[in-house]
């Protein structure tokens, strides 16, 4: 694992390189917090990129576009408003961006929100949590998939929580069954999910690099979901957060590390933003702060294949 010092050096040093031109990046959920800071980083330390980029507000991604655009000049910017915890929606997406591009270098999605209500299904039957943290990730590399493989060098970054895996329950992945659904329950799936979905994706693609990274503890707007008194406790207990968490300007930095090292260019990684290892396919007697049942395993070609099915199911339940 790298240092943020050696980290900020080997960034420094990519603008001169012949493969820091032309290169083409999609970034879903970049008008605030990692996404953001990993957007201004690869902007930065590029040149000539073209830059897509998602959030849910107007306002500031008009404003973050011109931000990008003074940042570097020889850039293309180009910011897309929509909701993606809808499947069409990223369709839409992905359809305007196939249509203009040739190749993608980079996919980076780390949209999410914090909430406190239950199940919140959308018009297409998926609860909006799982989809924004699991389902639309996955229809945005699917649907990529071509652009990707067109590239040399790809690679898909989600940022969630690897290491945290837990076991699953293979008939109700979609956490349909009455009691099943919780918080934890969402983010022990998405994440324990993402990892096997990478697995299957690295191996029918082994020359992308499948990224599933944890950013650590960053103090970001994610809380803006919550309940008010919880948003005022967080508000004023930031000084104190921001004592003990990773700068968000360092995350930017490590995130722009996973996706310009030529380590990383292939295969999978489950890793944390500065590319140690996250890794608990391994592990026999411990498997994650999620799992209920720390010698059971919740990797395997069976869990792989189940999740991957699942995934499928879900895929072709919304009409492309």
């Amino acid at each position: 694992m790298a240092n943020i010092t050696s980290i900020r050096f080997a960034n420094a040093g990519f603008a001169s390189l012949p493969s820091a031109k032309g290169l083409v990046a999609l970034f879903v959920g970049a008008t605030a917090g990692i996404g953001e800071s990993a957007m201004r980083t690869f902007v930065s330390n590029t040149v000539d990129p073209t830059v897509y980029f998602v959030g849910r507000s107007e306002s500031a991604g008009s404003k973050i576009a011109a931000d990008l655009q003074a940042l570097n000049p020889s850039s293309k910017i180009q910011f897309l408003q929509a909701d993606t915890t809808l499947l069409s929606t990223v369709d839409k997406i992905t359809d305007q961006i196939t249509a203009s591009e040739k190749k993608l270098n980079l996919l980076f999605m780390s949209p999410g929100y914090a909430t406190m209500q239950s199940r919140d299904e959308s018009p297409e039957g998926i609860d909006r949590k799982m989809a924004i943290s699991y389902y639309a990730r996955m229809r945005f590399a699917l649907n990529l998939l071509p652009l990707l493989s067109a590239s040399e060098p790809a690679r898909v970054i989600s940022v969630l929580s690897p290491g945290r895996e837990g076991v699953l329950d293979l008939k109700d992945l979609g956490l349909k069954a009455p009691g099943s659904f919780s918080l934890f329950a969402v983010a022990k799936y998405t994440v324990t999910m993402t990892s096997l979905t990478f697995e299957h994706l690295s191996r029918q693609y082994p020359n992308i690099g499948w990224i599933h990274a944890t950013p650590g503890f960053v103090v970001t707007g994610y809380s803006r979901g919550l309940p008010a008194p919880l948003r005022i406790l967080l508000k004023v207990t930031e000084p104190l957060q921001k004592c003990i968490s990773t700068p968000i300007g360092d995350s930017g930095q490590g995130f722009f590390y996973l996706s310009t090292q030529e380590k990383y260019a292939k295969g999978l990684w489950l890793v944390d933003w500065k590319g140690g290892s996250a890794d608990s396919r391994t592990e026999k007697e411990k498997n994650g702060w999620f799992s209920s049942n720390g010698a059971a395993q919740w990797w395997g070609d069976d869990k792989v294949e189940a999740v991957w099915k699942h995934t499928e199911e879900v895929m072709a339940s919304v009409e492309k």
